[in-house]
């Protein structure tokens, strides 16, 4: 099983690993922040979000709102 799995992720390229990562990221970001699920949704799709995968809670809730 242990190979089986070592072989799946050899398969995917590491940019689309990077990609869920940083998504990821931007997602724990705006939990710890306080956001609701279709708010974290709504800023981690919103391109003025996205950097550094930080987000400004008092801006981002005041612009999703």
């Amino acid at each position: 099983m242990e190979h089986n799995v070592i072989a799946c992720l050899d398969d995917i390229p590491l940019s689309q690993i990077q990609r869920y990562a940083n998504q990821s990221a931007i997602f724990i970001s705006a939990y710890s922040q306080g956001f609701s699920g279709s708010m974290a949704a709504w800023a981690n799709q919103n391109q003025r979000y996205h950097g550094h995968q930080t987000l400004d809670g008092s801006e981002s809730k005041a612009a999703y709102a």
